[in-house]
Parts: C-alpha cells; structure tokens; sequence
C-alpha cells in the first residue's frame, strides 16, 4: 500500500500545533494560579497549591516527550501571561492593573516546584 505523504505531512504538522496548544493552555493556568496564589494570600488553598504543582508537571513532561518544544514555551511566555492576567482579574474580581503589565518572574522561576509555595 503506498503511503500518501500530503496526509502524513498534515497529519504531523496539526499533532504539533496541538501539542503547542496544550504547552501553551497548560502555561496559562500555571501562571492564573500562580497569580492568584501572589495577589490574593488570604485565599490561599491546597487546591490552588495542587494545581500549580500539576499545572508544572503537564508543562514537564510535554517537554520531556517534546523536546523541540522549549523554544515555543518562551517564545509564548509573554502572551501567556497577558491572557492569564486577564483571567486572573475576571475569576478574582481585582482590577486588572492589580496585576503587574509584565510578570516579574522568569520562566525558570515559574517552573521551578519550590516557587513561590515554600
């Protein structure tokens, strides 16, 4: 049976995108929690806790199946937050200039399990 490229290609090429796509969703909701945790300590709770520490480990082991995709996650670091900022004021009920314009951490700070819950 002969193999039909084209669909082969198209086939590879949309696994990537959603496999972008999920980095990227899963980086959104590591960074709401992340802000939420930060903006709202008298809220905090073990489910908020969890989250950040699953959201982490999504974001780990698509990019130990995924390797290439690092670049992609800094690349969309930035955006991310703008969208989790967003949500962040919409779920929080804060004005979204509680939140900072730009985050001020550093993508390895975001993922490292330590930061910011001990």
């Amino acid at each position: 049976m002969p193999v039909d490229y084209d669909n082969l290609i198209e086939e590879i090429e949309d696994m990537g995108k959603r496999e972008r796509q999920s980095l990227r969703s899963n980086l959104v909701v590591l960074l709401l929690h992340l802000l939420k945790w930060q903006y709202q300590p008298t809220q905090r709770t073990g489910r908020w806790a969890g989250s950040i520490v699953e959201y982490r480990r999504r974001i780990r082991e698509a990019l130990k199946d995924s390797p290439s995709l690092a670049p992609y996650l800094a690349d969309v670091f930035v955006e991310a937050y703008q969208d989790a900022r967003q949500q962040a004021a919409a779920e929080t009920m804060l004005l979204n200039e509680t939140f900072p314009q730009t985050y001020e951490f550093e993508l390895a700070q975001v993922m490292d399990e330590n930061f910011p819950l001990r």
